[in-house]
């Protein structure tokens, strides 16, 4: 019997941080996504979650239209929001690899609980914008410059 979590991944984007802009502009969003695909492998059965604050709704919802879009207000809401995703959505029993679009910290302990568990966890963060604790758990780093 076939693995359901082989050769899928989930892409959980804190959109805010990708772009370093907690009210990103829609054509910031879609030059972000852009340059994502670009420098991250996607396969066919990949899903994404985003997580933004209640400012970034509209144009975030406009440049990822189709994309499970999460909004949460007040500090930290777009982390606390994908955190949730990961301790709830039994991430490890359903995907290979979870690629975490962030460089904050606070995804440091989940990357560690999810490699426990047999997981790749990729982060994918602007350069200078990863946190250390989160570089040494993941599996692999990949580094989103928006400038290139």
């Amino acid at each position: 019997m076939r693995n359901l979590s082989e050769g899928r991944a989930v892409h959980l984007l804190d959109v805010e941080n990708l772009v370093g802009n907690a009210r990103p502009a829609t054509r910031d969003v879609q030059a972000m996504m852009d340059r994502y695909r670009e420098r991250v492998p996607i396969g066919g059965m990949d899903q994404y979650v985003v997580a933004v604050n209640h400012g970034a709704m509209l144009p975030v919802g406009l440049a990822l239209a189709g994309i499970q879009l999460l909004v949460r207000s007040g500090p930290d809401g777009a982390d606390a929001a994908l955190g949730e995703v990961i301790r709830l959505d039994h991430l490890a029993d359903r995907f290979e690899r979870v690629v975490i679009g962030s460089g904050d910290g606070v995804f440091a302990e989940s990357a560690d609980w999810l490699s426990g568990r047999g997981v790749l966890v990729v982060v994918v963060s602007r350069p200078g914008a990863l946190n250390r604790r989160l570089r040494r758990t993941a599996g692999q780093v990949i580094p989103l410059d928006l400038a290139a």
